[in-house]
């Protein structure tokens, strides 16, 4: 590839929050074969079909765009787990919980799965984290997250959930009596407790 071929599609991630789609490339008249190349170099990573990003992306410049570009946002599920550290799931999208009755336009980049909350499932456990970089997420804790991934555990899958539950308890971090005041509220206490007791 020649060299300003590359800087021509770098240029085009850049624009655009470090994302880009094999038609983004068409467009622009540049054979989508190139983007195997970079792919193959490490330059970028191949987020889903038909959907590139910058390696140099970290998790948490994603997270920062989607909530700007939804308000009302709060991370969830699988990018909250990530967040804390409580799953080896990487999923392609950043998961964002809002209000049931909103209606939210997602951006195209970065990638984003909505939730659709309501009443005491959207509100409980919101809380703020602050990043290296000085900025601040709006982000579910633990306990709700750990809360909600017991709640669509057929979705996302029962191992994925296994697992989380399983991080959580070796955590330091870890708040048990939060956990069942939230799993009280949210009307799962007897799956939770199903799944508690074979882990403890």
């Amino acid at each position: 590839m020649k060299q300003n071929t590359r800087e021509k599609i770098l240029e085009i991630f850049r624009q655009q929050s470090g994302y880009v789609r094999t038609r983004d490339i068409k467009e622009q008249g540049i054979h989508h074969s190139h983007l195997k190349e970079l792919q193959g170099d490490g330059t970028i990573i191949k987020v889903k079909h038909g959907l590139f990003s910058l390696t140099e992306n970290s998790q948490y410049s994603s997270l920062i765009e989607s909530q700007l570009s939804i308000p009302d946002g709060i991370i969830c599920m699988g990018s909250a787990l990530s967040f804390y550290d409580l799953t080896t799931w990487d999923p392609p999208d950043i998961h964002i919980a809002i209000p049931k009755s909103r209606k939210v336009k997602t951006p195209d980049y970065p990638p984003v799965k909505l939730f659709y909350f309501s009443g005491e499932f959207y509100k409980t456990g919101i809380t703020t984290e602050k990043l290296d970089s000085g900025e601040t997420i709006q982000i579910y804790d633990r306990e709700k997250t750990i809360c909600d991934v017991i709640r669509f555990r057929n979705k996302i899958g029962i191992d994925i959930m296994k697992e989380a539950l399983g991080e959580y308890i070796k955590s330091k971090e870890k708040n048990l009596n939060k956990l069942n005041s939230y799993a009280k509220n949210l009307k799962i206490s007897s799956v939770l407790r199903q799944y508690l007791e074979v882990l403890i």
